[in-house]
């Protein structure tokens, strides 16, 4: 084994090994890089400044109607439950930050929770959460009328009210803890 470790192949043995073997492909040239004038260059010095500008314009539409990031609260409240009905709350929303602009108004209570809103004409309607939850819109909101919610049973609520204006975006929570004395 020494022996033929030492020897080495004849130059015909390696040509006829190597002519058997299949050709490498062509490498491919590679294209000459373009100058700043050609297909490309002036084009994408315009384009991209007028990308820019129009991205701009979008935002700028988009949020036009809010001057202000959204105002966000949480306020815990407990209620005393009587023997017998339901315990009113009004919510006292934070619609001054609307400076007298109406507000559209998103309230959304939990199941067996009462809601007085007002109808438009100087009266209240009343509404009960037979659902998991309840969703309520007022358009036009300005305050003359206080929101309210009514609970009968013991309990922990959580209501979200959301309301906006071109003025504002206000996002309010209140968690109600009823009890009965």
């Amino acid at each position: 084994m020494r022996a033929l470790r030492s020897v080495s192949p004849s130059e015909a043995l390696v040509e006829r090994a190597l002519s058997r073997l299949p050709e490498p492909p062509e490498r491919p040239v590679a294209p000459a890089p373009r100058r700043a004038g050609g297909r490309w260059g002036w084009s994408a010095l315009i384009a991209a400044p007028a990308l820019a500008a129009i991205a701009l314009g979008i935002v700028v539409a988009v949020h036009r109607g809010v001057s202000s990031p959204a105002i966000e609260r949480s306020e815990e409240r407990a209620l005393a439950l009587p023997d017998d009905g339901h315990a009113w709350m009004h919510l006292d929303l934070w619609t001054d930050r609307h400076a007298d602009e109406p507000a559209v108004v998103h309230l959304e209570v939990p199941e067996d929770v009462r809601v007085r809103l007002p109808d438009g004409e100087g009266g209240t309607l009343e509404r009960h959460c037979q659902q998991e939850r309840c969703s309520h819109r007022l358009t036009r909101y300005r305050g003359e009328a206080p929101l309210s919610v009514a609970v009968a049973q013991p309990g922990r609520y959580e209501i979200h009210v959301r309301h906006e204006s071109n003025e504002a975006r206000v996002r309010e929570r209140f968690v109600l803890t009823a009890v009965r004395d």
